[in-house]
């Protein structure tokens, strides 16, 4: 996600309650908010795979499903249904961002749209949901088997370039989480948030920051 011609950015660490100075979308307050999309997202993936059990629902492998709750788009696509019942724990990358409204989406939905085309050719990813919570802000959540896989997702050409190009042109901000979750497809899933990636695209130069800890849903 680099905007500085090809020079990666610093860093910057920040403390388990530290919010940048600015930057309101780094409050360590959204936390809970975020955990809480997250699992309303598992919630989704549960009850498809519910409805596929009971026969009302034809399921396919990398079929993409989209439904209304609210007048908001759901999207869901399971990749690996045998391994989403079957793991005890699942590793997660949750996406929040907020797009700038006053730009054209359609280049951006395009990409999205070829990169998950690509699940094919990575394995390791069970599902991915896809959420717009309000005007412009927007939730993802990847379910996937291993650390190594999101680093192999996120490293394919496309991934890559839509980060560094299309990233900076589309979002205000960004924060990326990533996690362990237990207990998916009970009726009390749990989430352990081990750090949080943030990006700030604001006046064309890129800001990040990061916080590890260790936080239980």
């Amino acid at each position: 996600m680099s905007t500085n011609g090809g020079i990666v950015p610093e860093t910057i660490p920040l403390g388990p309650r530290e919010e940048a100075p600015g930057r309101p979308f780094t409050s360590a307050d959204l936390i809970p908010r975020d955990l809480k999309t997250l699992l309303e997202l598992v919630a989704d993936v549960r009850g498809v795979l519910r409805e596929a059990d009971s026969g009302t629902r034809d399921l396919r492998p990398y079929q993409q499903l989209a439904w209304k709750i609210d007048d908001l788009t759901h999207r869901l696509i399971i990749c690996d249904e045998d391994r989403l019942r079957y793991r005890d724990r699942t590793c997660v990358v949750g996406f929040f961002g907020e797009r700038r409204v006053d730009r054209d989406p359609s280049p951006l939905e395009e990409a999205n749209s070829a990169i998950v085309a690509q699940f094919t050719e990575y394995p390791g990813i069970l599902s991915y949901s896809s959420v717009e919570l309000a005007r412009g802000h927007w939730a993802n959540l990847v379910l996937h088997d291993d650390p190594i896989d999101r680093e192999h997702w996120r490293g394919s050409e496309l991934h890559a370039e839509a980060a560094r190009l299309l990233s900076p042109v589309h979002y205000r901000n960004v924060r990326i989480h990533n996690a362990e979750l237990t207990d998916g497809l009970t009726d009390s899933p749990k989430l352990i948030l081990e750090r949080t990636k943030y990006f700030d695209f604001e006046g064309g130069v890129e800001w990040r920051a990061e916080r590890e800890l260790i936080v239980t849903s």
